[in-house]
């Protein structure tokens, strides 16, 4: 079985992107990683930690946060920890990138359904449909299952949607779907703990870029490069002419997904 981890950053409505990000790999590769990161949670310099939530991580100089009073040596190191972890067992990495503003304007109030007006849907499925065509051009026998991390969604309104999309797929494709994806805790699923610090790196260096800086200028941007290489994984940019495509067929098909 292949299985994909995948996690979102952006969504609080202040970023400038919204990210879908994960990783994927072989069952058993995964299971050496979760040992390989419950060892890296566990190392006690400067403490063990309980989980990795990135955007924690990085406010190493905030007062009350989990990582108050570590160096950035300290945190650095430790990151460097996980990325290796990351490095030895997955297969690939794929980033989606929502940009907010032309999504506002062209997409915002196209959906029938409230609970679908929100990139992450486009995000959703066109990381399933990049996975499924990962595994076939792979030509990897194995189904492909998907975990995401928990939405507060309405799973039978997804389901539907999911098997409409599935419905179009070529029937290559179709064939190597494990069924509807599945949403599980970072907490519980280490994976997801890199797939979360995946899809914060990669918001962090279109934040960066929005703000008029230079990304690669920044400290961040060292470790994007090392869990994430454009010639190896997945890149998946939803520009303004395909987001006009999106909004052109959702007109033709009387505003549904």
């Amino acid at each position: 079985m292949i299985q994909g981890f995948i996690d979102d950053s952006g969504g609080d409505g202040r970023s400038p992107v919204f990210v879908l990000a994960g990783y994927v790999a072989k069952a058993e590769q995964w299971e050496a990683f979760t040992d390989e990161w419950q060892k890296v949670l566990d190392y006690p310099d400067p403490t063990p930690i309980k989980f990795l939530k990135t955007n924690q991580i990085y406010r190493n100089n905030v007062p009350n946060t989990d990582f108050y009073g570590w160096t950035d040596k300290q945190r650095d190191a430790r990151l460097k920890m996980f990325i290796a972890a990351i490095r030895r067992h997955v297969l690939h990495g794929i980033v989606s990138v929502v940009p907010m503003e032309p999504y506002e304007r062209l997409m915002k109030g196209k959906f029938n359904l409230a609970m679908l007006d929100r990139p992450y849907f486009l995000s959703f499925f066109g990381i399933l449909i990049n996975l499924l065509k990962l595994t076939h051009d792979l030509k990897l026998d194995d189904k492909l299952d998907l975990i995401f991390d928990e939405q507060n969604v309405r799973k039978e309104v997804l389901a539907a949607e999911f098997d409409k999309c599935m419905a179009l797929a070529p029937p290559e494709l179709h064939k190597l779907c494990g069924g509807m994806p599945i949403f599980g805790s970072d907490h519980d699923a280490l994976p997801l703990q890199a797939a979360d610090m995946l899809a914060w790196h990669a918001r962090r260096y279109y934040y960066d870029e929005c703000s008029g800086k230079n990304p690669v200028n920044e400290a961040s941007n060292v470790f994007f490069a090392h869990m994430f290489d454009l010639k190896h994984d997945i890149f998946d940019f939803w520009t303004e002419p395909r987001l006009v495509e999106v909004h052109r067929a959702l007109m033709r098909g009387g505003k549904t997904l």
